[in-house]
């Protein structure tokens, strides 16, 4: 009996189906049209690149202590960790470095620039500590309105701008505690590329000229241990201690054209005021403002059990305003910075484990 044709028919459109079926699934794999797919050549997805290393950096500054000597050896009978700033920096190194809590994921560099009566001994220290040291000159003072040498110090923090190599540098503060990890800042929505604005009305003719783009993130200075958290959003006063930015030579140049012009920027807190002043929300290039758990000034344990990551405070002086449990803290993290590098040159020095 001859088949049907319409059987026929059937039998093919089935196995057809059937067919396309099973391909489609081969070619997905275990994607979903929900996922974002790979981009050929990309090694990330396309809703996140993975951090290109080499690009980015976190970033700290330090300068000779008050009683600075020029040399090693007339420096011997010093005792490094006297130097709070120095202390710090090394905390910072061993929290962004090689702290199991709160250090990086993907190998960025931390980058230490130093004026250049910062010790050998210092620079070598933190060298083995894993930062990446980076002398620096003074700005000259010639340059500035005001010849305070503390003027010289703080203003030389601007040198991080001429660092071009990097698309990205979070800079932040000595004076911080770090209790979880900061890569996201890199990805945070403020540091997204901005275009400066043109409103003629800002452009001043005694400074030089702005550029075309910028990006410079920061928080809002809470002025006081006081504070609500997160934090009002209509703050306009910026906190130096810590700030992404992408480095730039024409802004340096502004930057530096503003040290010489008198009244132009409050010179009480020189380098924060200035960049208040020319990143003024009115301004051709208001800052943004990064998201407020990523770090806190004036910060208290109620910021930390909110979900900070950050703390910016001087927790190696014996200032009684300090929060107890984050003062705490931050010398457990000294405590595991010394034992960290004690037990690795220990073991540098006798390998086979024995002593």
């Amino acid at each position: 009996m001859p088949a049907n044709p319409k059987t026929i028919g059937l039998c093919i459109f089935l196995f057809l189906a059937s067919a396309l079926i099973t391909l489609s699934f081969r070619n997905a794999g275990h994607s979903s049209q929900w996922l974002p797919r790979h981009r050929k050549g990309n090694g990330g997805t396309s809703l996140q690149k993975p951090l290109k290393t080499h690009q980015v950096a976190f970033a700290t500054f330090l300068a000779g202590s008050v009683g600075r000597k020029e040399t090693d050896e007339e420096s011997a009978a010093i005792n490094d960790s006297d130097d709070g700033y120095f202390l710090g920096t090394r905390v910072l190194a061993y929290q962004l470095l090689h702290s199991k809590t709160a250090g990086t994921n993907n190998s960025i560099p931390f980058l230490v620039i130093c004026t250049k009566d910062v010790s050998k001994r210092k620079r070598d220290r933190l060298k083995a500590d894993g930062a990446t040291v980076i002398l620096i000159e003074r700005l000259d003072p010639a340059l500035m309105v005001s010849h305070e040498p503390r003027w010289a110090d703080v203003m030389s923090k601007l040198r991080l701008f001429q660092l071009i190599e990097y698309s990205k540098i979070c800079f932040i503060d000595a004076d911080t505690l770090v209790t979880a990890p900061l890569d996201g800042v890199f990805f945070d929505e403020a540091t997204l590329t901005q275009a400066t604005l043109p409103h003629p009305d800002q452009i001043k003719e005694d400074e030089a000229p702005l550029p075309r783009t910028y990006m410079f993130t920061t928080h809002a200075d809470y002025w006081g241990y006081d504070h609500a958290y997160p934090p009002p959003t209509d703050m306009n006063y910026l906190n130096c201690g810590f700030f992404v930015f992408t480095p730039s030579l024409v802004l340096f140049n502004y930057y530096v054209s503003l040290l010489a012009l008198p009244g132009r920027f409050d010179p009480h807190m020189p380098e924060q005021n200035l960049l208040n002043y020319a990143h003024r929300r009115e301004g051709n290039m208001p800052w943004k403002p990064l998201w407020y758990g990523w770090n806190v000034n004036w910060p208290t344990a109620k910021d930390w059990r909110g979900g900070a990551r950050s703390f910016h405070a001087k927790y190696w002086d014996g200032d009684p305003s300090h929060d107890p449990v984050l003062k705490a803290i931050w010398k457990e993290q000294r405590a595991e910075m010394e034992g960290y590098h004690r037990g690795r040159e220990t073991a540098l020095m006798y390998p086979s484990g024995r002593n």
